[in-house]
């Protein structure tokens, strides 16, 4: 057996594919569809154990890693193929661009272990500081956290509200590092006796013990959390509507008009079968157009270049698509109230594509609402666009290109965080994307807060019928649930196809529809007065970490740079 002190040769080709792959099948065991949660508290062992093997970590090593990563992310985002033919190039570069996570994990973590850090402490800082990364970089995506795993585990998850997902991760990462050690000190073979990273004894303690301290502040913080009482006024009752109907791109005005109708006699169907008093239906993303755009700020529009008439025409036919919009609304209501048992009209929350005639007009991805008067009340436009679904960055902005960019990828970003009032009832909307990069909603009510506003509700409309019935729908409502903990506040989504649930401010599913069924819940959220610590003091945390990830690719890619140099002279 060699000494402590003793290298030993780098492990074969073999032994690292071999390892890299358990890792990669590990982690997509935990996460959907299966959602083996247990698995993921040994999930990256074996990569851990490239990071503990000899300073050797070549090209071909990490050209494997990438690979793996790039069948793991495949795998776990392939729902995102469904919703177009030339979705597959970029289902492919999402998936090529995710995988260098793994790379930059097992690079940077071997790095630190290097400069002295001792694992316990490495792995879970570069972990978390790289997911903080891919919550930014490229506008952001949340989905498949490492966290996430946990989220049906209400007592490991409750310090979101403290951390966001982070924290969840980073003890994953932390019992992963303490099991390695454990099972190394009865495995020599996983030992690595080379001087540069060996451990002592002592450092083996530490790790367990760390991990043991964070388990135990974990679960006692979330019993705490789970047994505070809630409800301390009521909320009003929303009817969330889900039907699975299939959408197309592109995709005509006669089927916008079709799909309208199809959800106005499924709320009809629901309303007839409940004596519950409804205060609102919720309507997903798109579903409430009907081939009609709502036409916002009508005082201050602008006559489009385009439009061939003088202004009084321009203000005729824009009066009468609002007033068209109007009547469709009101009849929508009339019908509501002749099938509700006790004639009530509730409000209606759709989502809905919204228009501002500006100098340069603006179309938003948007939810409207619609007063038992039929009248519109609000609206919200979706702040974060899906980057080359929604819009295409510096493309859009370019005025002569504009014009030669489908309307659907020239989506402008809304203008910011709102409240919907719903009797007393404070609702901040979102659209689709939006919870699934975890941030978003956080920020919402970071600024509704700032403003003395903040929301008894969240509530989350998306189209969710491009993705088939894949996992990439259990991955968004995971993202919800981990979002409800984070800011202390009940979900509401309603998807067509699903995810459409009620989600508690514990993060806990109270109900949720099948994916690709039809009907409804009624949901009767119960009122949470907590401000968490996540929504104080956002993700700054996080950010600290992935700076020092940042910080170490910088130097690494600049002693290559100085390498490099050095050779060609």
């Amino acid at each position: 057996m060699n000494g402590i002190n003793d290298p030993i040769d780098r492990p074969p080709n073999r032994l690292v594919a071999i390892l890299v792959a358990a890792g990669v099948a590990l982690q997509w065991l935990c996460q959907p569809p299966l959602g083996w949660w247990p698995i993921a508290f040994v999930a990256i062992i074996p990569w851990l154990m490239i990071v503990r093997y000899d300073d050797h970590f070549e090209g071909r090593d990490q050209l494997i890693i990438w690979l793996a990563g790039l069948v793991y992310w495949l795998l776990t985002l392939q729902g995102l193929r469904h919703a177009h033919p030339a979705i597959y190039v970029g289902w492919f570069a999402l998936a090529a661009y995710l995988s260098v996570y793994g790379v930059l994990f097992v690079a940077l973590s071997r790095r630190m272990v290097r400069l002295g850090a001792p694992l316990w402490v490495t792995a879970p800082v570069v972990w978390v500081g790289l997911e903080c990364v891919r919550n930014y970089f490229a506008t952001g995506i949340s989905a498949a956290m490492l966290g996430h795993t946990l989220a049906d585990v209400p007592e490991l998850v409750q310090i979101a509200d403290l951390f966001g997902s982070y924290g969840v991760s980073f003890v994953v990462v932390a019992v992963n590092v303490a099991v390695y050690e454990l099972i190394a000190s009865r495995l020599p073979f996983l030992s690595t006796p080379n001087a540069a990273v060996s451990r002592p004894t002592r450092s083996r303690i530490v790790a367990v013990a760390a991990a043991i301290i964070w388990v135990a502040c974990t679960i006692g913080y979330g019993r705490f959390r789970l047994k505070q009482t809630v409800g301390e006024k009521d909320l009003a009752t929303f009817a969330l509507i889900q039907r699975s109907e299939v959408v197309e791109f592109p995709q005509g005005q006669k089927r916008d008009v079709d799909i309208f109708y199809n959800y106005a006699r499924q709320t009809v169907t629901t309303l007839e079968s409940t004596s519950e008093k409804i205060d609102a239906v919720v309507w997903p993303e798109s579903m409430f157009s009907g081939g009609k755009f709502w036409v916002a700020d009508p005082a201050v529009a602008v006559v489009p270049a385009e439009f061939t008439g003088n202004d009084d025409e321009f203000r005729e036919w824009m009066d009468y698509d609002r007033q068209e919009f109007l009547v469709r609304a009101a009849d929508l209501q009339n019908a509501f109230a002749t099938s509700n048992t006790n004639n009530h009209r509730p409000q209606i929350i759709g989502g809905c594509g919204v228009i501002r005639y500006a100098a340069d007009p603006q179309m938003f991805s948007g939810i409207v609402q619609v007063d038992s008067d039929g009248q519109v009340t609000n609206w919200y436009g979706k702040t974060h666009r899906v980057m080359l679904g929604e819009h295409i960055p510096i493309l859009s902005s370019i005025t002569v290109l504009r014009p030669y960019i489908p309307l659907g990828l020239r989506l402008s970003k809304g203008p910011g965080p709102t409240n919907f009032q719903v009797g007393q009832t404070n609702v901040s909307p979102n659209i689709c994307i939006e919870t699934a990069v975890e941030r978003v909603p956080v920020d919402h009510l970071s600024q509704l807060r700032q403003k003395n506003a903040l929301p008894d509700v969240i509530l989350t409309v998306s189209n969710d019928g491009w993705f088939d019935n894949s996992s990439v729908i259990d991955h968004h409502l995971r993202c919800a649930q981990m979002v409800a903990v984070g800011c202390r506040r009940p979900i509401l989504s309603s998807s067509n196809n699903g995810p459409t649930a009620w989600i508690d401010s514990r993060g806990q599913i109270v109900q949720r529809l099948a994916t690709g069924t039809e009907g409804a819940i009624i949901a009767k959220p119960e009122h949470d007065s907590r401000v968490s610590v996540y929504v104080t003091i956002g993700d700054w945390p996080a950010r600290v970490l992935a700076i020092v990830c940042l910080g170490l690719i910088a130097v690494i890619v600049k002693e290559r740079y100085l390498a490099k140099r050095q050779s060609k002279n």
